[in-house]
This record gives C-alpha cells, sequence and structure tokens, in this order.
C-alpha cells in the first residue's frame, strides 16, 4: 500500500534542527478569523469545534476559550428552546424493538433508554453518561426525528 500523506515524504528531521511548520497551516490570526466569523454568523457549533482545535494548540488561548464558552452557552440555549423545559418528561414515541432502526450510538441509545415517561430531562442530564452539551444535542436530535414525545 502505497503512503499517500505529504509529510511522510519529506525527509527525516536532522536531531538538533527545528521542523518547519506547514505552508498551508493556518496561522492563530486566521484560526481567531475563522472563530469569530462562524460565531456571527451563528454557527456556534462549528465557532465552538474550531475554538476548541485552537485550545488543543494553545491551552492558554484566552480568545478561543471565551469563543467556546459563549459558543457552548448560546448551543445549549438553542438545544433546551427546541426540548422545551428540562422539567418535561418524554417517553419512546416508536416502538421498543424499532429503537435499533434509529441507528444510535452507543452513548445516545443510552440516553434513549433513560427515557422512560417518568424522569424528566434535568433528571436525565444527570444521569447520562454525555456531556451536558451533547446530551441536550442528543435529546433535540431525537424529539426532531419524533423517536421521543413529551407526555408531561
Amino acid at each position: 500500500m502505497v503512503d499517500r500523506d505529504r509529510r511522510s515524504l519529506l525527509p527525516p528531521p536532522v536531531p538538533g534542527t527545528a521542523v518547519p511548520q506547514e505552508a498551508d497551516a493556518p496561522s492563530p490570526e486566521d484560526i481567531h478569523r475563522e472563530i469569530a466569523d462562524h460565531f456571527a454568523l451563528g454557527d456556534y457549533a462549528a465557532a465552538l469545534h474550531s475554538a476548541e482545535l485552537q485550545l488543543g494548540l494553545d491551552p492558554d488561548d484566552e480568545s478561543a476559550r471565551q469563543y467556546a464558552d459563549a459558543s457552548r452557552a448560546r448551543l445549549e440555549i438553542r438545544h433546551t428552546t427546541r426540548i422545551g423545559s428540562l422539567e418535561y418528561v418524554f417517553n419512546l414515541a416508536v416502538p421498543a424493538a424499532k429503537v435499533k432502526w434509529l441507528g444510535l450510538d452507543p452513548q445516545a441509545a443510552f440516553l434513549l433508554s433513560l427515557v422512560d415517561g417518568q424522569t424528566t430531562v434535568a433528571q436525565v442530564l444527570e444521569l447520562c453518561q454525555l456531556g451536558r452539551l451533547e446530551a441536550l444535542r442528543v435529546f433535540a436530535e431525537l424529539l426532531e426525528a419524533e423517536a421521543i414525545l413529551r407526555v408531561a
């Protein structure tokens, strides 16, 4: 099998010399501009993704951290608005035998297993093993897919 990765075609670095940065790697300024553009356009998921990538490169990047925090907050509000209230109770809207056809990943399937017609959304968020934002996103998607319905 041929390795098509460009970096693998470069000669190995000589010990004691700096490894050159790839010419097509974006600068921190470019990344910050991209984050700000996504945020300004209301694409908070893309802004959060870009900000988290930047924080992976530079954990002390305060601007990226602020955008990440603000994006998470906006996404939580968006998902919570789609759900309604965190005190609502939901139940399955599809027969249990058909849940497998929803194509859920294991974490989403676990969250769905907590939807029992008695447990509030807030309680499900506490019980599930997803982060709060991810759990809200999955919950909103299940609601939009009509896999669950509100009972109280």
